[in-house]
């Protein structure tokens, strides 16, 4: 009889531990779905943000602040050595060093 009981009890004991571990993963679980949220949220704003700087009109204000200036037409150098095109050379940029007005 006094078997018994210990079996019964250890098994509700083993039981219960074995609850609360579940408990818990499920606590951890749902902390890190939460976490995955944000973490997706974010990378959501940071793409908005890296195609707002790749966007054409950005990057062709952000090549005039640096001194760019658009390219003529293009040659082109063929494999056999030949030249297709006539380059055009690029338009000086106003204020630098070959627009700069001599003393």
């Amino acid at each position: 009889m006094l078997l018994v009981v210990l079996l019964l009890g250890s098994g509700l004991l083993a039981l219960l531990l074995l609850n609360a571990s579940v408990n818990q993963g499920s606590f951890e679980l749902r902390e890190l779905e939460k976490r995955a949220g944000e973490l997706a949220d974010e990378e959501q704003a940071l793409q908005e943000e890296l195609d707002s700087f790749s966007a054409p009109d950005a990057l062709a204000e952000r090549a005039r602040e640096l001194g760019m200036v658009p390219g003529g037409n293009p040659a082109f150098i063929l494999p056999d050595g030949t030249v297709r095109g006539m380059p055009d050379p690029a338009p000086a940029v106003p204020g630098g060093p070959e627009g700069e007005d001599a003393p």
